[in-house]
């Protein structure tokens, strides 16, 4: 379960999560259109689209000072929330904030947690093909002894590394799309172990009993224990009111 950090900020967070939610995904249609597209567009929609990024950029700035200043835990959200600090670093990868989705301790305990993190972890495997294809294209396009060229042969690469197969047909000679791939092939193991535990789950749910039969008696017992406190806390007030009466 995600630490708290306070009224101020649980209201700052309701308020402006799905702005800036829709602020990640349009950087990363316009940084995407733009070295997608460079050799196509204009200079004058290159400067455009560039310009849109930087005033993303430093709404992206705004919002983490002020997430850290209205925190109850001031300095110490920086380190427990990494994603929205490399979201500041790297804005196109903000959207991958959908990875928090089986962060959460309970992620497998209910079949509703489970769908949750298999919707999560497609929306991120696809999230990190596009991102990782986008970067090394933008890193390798202009080195000379690159064979990443295109858009179509960095989707081929980005596919071969997060899986893990590598066939070494595509590969990034920069420094820069080394550092992706590394990246890449990392994030790309974690999410399969991600799947991994999912799928292990679903099996132990099928093997143990029916989960919607769980749920149901788990919130049958709770209602009769806040049944349960009520009754108590009418026979408080019951005797309660008795001396008062006597008096």
């Amino acid at each position: 379960m995600a630490e708290p950090m306070g009224p101020r900020y649980d209201a700052y967070a309701a308020k402006t999560d799905a702005p800036m939610a829709a602020l990640a995904f349009i950087f990363l249609l316009v940084w995407s259109a733009r070295i997608i597209f460079f050799t196509e567009l204009p200079h004058g929609v290159r400067s455009t689209l560039l310009s849109i990024q930087g005033f993303i950029w430093v709404a992206f700035l705004v919002d983490i000072i002020i997430r850290t200043l209205i925190s109850q835990k001031s300095w110490k959200f920086l380190w427990t929330h990494p994603l929205d600090v490399i979201a500041v670093a790297v804005p196109a990868a903000r959207p991958l904030k959908v990875l928090t989705a089986f962060t959460q301790g309970a992620a497998f305990a209910s079949a509703k947690g489970r769908l949750k993190t298999m919707q999560a972890v497609i929306l991120s495997v696809v999230l990190l093909l596009w991102i990782g294809s986008v970067a090394v294209l933008a890193a390798e396009r202009e080195v000379t002894d690159s064979a990443i060229n295109n858009f179509g042969d960095a989707l081929w690469w980005a596919f071969v590394t997060v899986t893990t197969v590598g066939y070494g047909d595509f590969s990034p000679v920069s420094v820069t799309g080394r550092i992706v791939a590394v990246i890449m092939m990392l994030v790309g193991i974690a999410l399969i172990g991600v799947v991994t535990a999912s799928v292990a789950a679903w099996f132990v749910a099928l093997t143990s009993g029916d989960d919607s039969e769980d749920e149901a008696r788990e919130e049958s017992r709770h209602e009769e224990l806040q049944a349960q406190v009520r009754e108590l806390e009418a026979k408080i007030d019951r005797l309660l009111e008795n001396p008062r009466r006597e008096t």
